[in-house]
């Protein structure tokens, strides 16, 4: 009897060591946690933020883990959940993998986990690496043709690859904690533009450490639940689906290492990313006034307000984030777009709705036959800006910027200082650069919170 891919994939989640993993994945693994940490952080001064660590101290709970930004401990589950859904609270994290947003997901995982078994540095990278390979492997070859939140199903899943990890479980118990998983796995985009988007990620951090934690004391599962009939794939699936690339090349190949993770310079959808990359500098260079435009024209692949960038009415800051008309009209109105354009205070002026107007979104069915998706844009679409005097600027867009390096550590920095201080903040840097060292990750949950 052949060996089937779940099989496959516990056995290597089970077997993989840190030395395994190529150099490249590691630091890619590294950037995602520091930038996570601090949207995390950020996330607990937030409506949605204060809201979950209410609730999470009402809950109680044994003091196994801590959450980030506060002087909480709580369940390893709990602090997860909330860390998980902190983490996304302003859509800040990164892109890539798992679905869309691996570290948010992965990290609350890894961590809440560690901080209750004092893993160390490595373990917690290996499990982090293990997890995003499971949940990028499903992500990339499920292909669903429904409405799910990508990191909802496949973010489950990874995280239960994650748990598993840190747990130690052997083959059979890492397969009944993916079985429990599948089981678990949920997350609908029609809540895009709510605090229940973040809430999705926050969720999938707690039942991967659940359903690991659960196969850890015998509870069952389905030993075969990605590939077997009624199962993940079969129900998660579209009709593209492909089964057997799940498991090629397993071990060799690693996604994380090849595409690795994207830093977000903006707090807001990546589907915004690739035109604020290209408007707001040619709104800067122009010298554009809202008062002299006419119209603007977005050209793109996409079918105009599905997918992520749902929403045609904007009346809350979080909805805006899931609008392209509404990034457009900030960029133009503001010349900026951060923190503040998506607070419930901005979209009330109503000045960026009215100019939404303006905005006009067409989808372009020769760029939809001729090119693929590109992760971080397309590079046919375009912007076609109309001036009242009749100026017309129009122009093909770059792929969308990410934040690489240096980068990557100021905006860590401006996520966490006022939260953790300059000294905590400064100490989770290098505790993060140095994270293969770290003999017990309690040490940086040390940096990273109140207590």
């Amino acid at each position: 009897m052949s060996t089937g891919h779940t099989e496959l994939l516990a056995r290597w989640i089970a077997e993989t060591k840190y030395e395994d993993i190529p150099a490249g994945a590691i630091e890619q693994a590294k950037k995602s946690i520091l930038d996570y940490i601090g949207t995390a952080a950020y996330g607990t001064t937030s409506d949605l933020g204060k809201i979950m660590l209410e609730f999470i101290q009402e809950q109680g709970g044994n003091p196994q883990a801590r959450v980030i930004g506060t002087k909480i401990r709580t369940a390893s589950t709990q602090a997860a959940f909330a860390n998980g859904t902190t983490g996304h609270s302003e859509d800040f994290d990164d892109l890539g993998g798992c679905g869309g947003h691996p570290a948010t997901v992965l990290t609350p995982t890894v961590l809440a986990l560690a901080d209750e078994l004092h893993s160390s540095g490595q373990e917690v990278l290996t499990a982090w690496v293990v997890g995003y390979e499971l949940g990028t492997r499903l992500s990339a070859n499920n292909h669903t043709d429904r409405d799910w939140h990508p990191t909802a199903i496949y973010g489950t899943m990874a995280a239960a690859a994650a748990a598993s990890k840190l747990l130690k479980l052997d083959t059979e118990k890492t397969r009944m904690a993916l079985g429990i998983a599948g089981s678990e796995a949920g997350g609908l985009r029609r809540n895009f533009g709510t605090m229940t988007k973040p809430f999705h990620p926050g969720q999938a951090s707690r039942n991967g450490i659940i359903a690991a934690k659960l196969a850890a004391k015998g509870f069952t599962a389905d030993p075969d639940i990605i590939e077997g009939r009624q199962g993940y794939a079969d129900n998660f699936g579209g009709a593209k689906c492909n089964i057997p690339m799940m498991t090629k090349f397993l071990g060799k190949l690693y996604y994380l290492e090849e595409e690795g993770t994207r830093i977000k310079p903006w707090p807001c959808c990546g589907g915004n990313h690739q035109t604020l990359t290209n408007l707001l500098p040619f709104v800067k260079e122009k010298k554009l006034k809202a008062e002299d435009i006419e119209s603007v024209e977005h050209i793109g692949p996409n079918i105009p307000c599905t997918g992520a960038l749902l929403r045609t009415e904007v009346r809350a800051g979080l909805e805006g984030k899931f609008s392209l008309a509404y990034n457009i009209s900030a960029a133009i109105i503001d010349g900026k777009v951060d923190y503040n354009t998506f607070t419930n205070e901005r979209a009330a002026k109503g000045d960026l709705q009215a100019f939404m107007k303006k905005v006009r979104l067409v989808r372009n069915n020769d760029v939809v036959l001729r090119r693929p998706h590109i992760a971080d844009g397309n590079h046919e679409a375009r912007l076609r800006i109309t001036m009242k005097d009749g100026t017309v600027h129009d122009f093909a867009m770059k792929i969308a910027m990410h934040l690489t390096g240096d980068a990557v550590v100021d905006k860590f920095r401006m996520n966490t200082e006022k939260i953790l201080g300059k000294d905590k903040s400064g100490a989770a840097i290098e505790l993060v650069q140095r994270l293969e060292k770290v003999k017990d990750v309690a040490e940086l949950m040390n940096a990273v919170t109140l207590s």
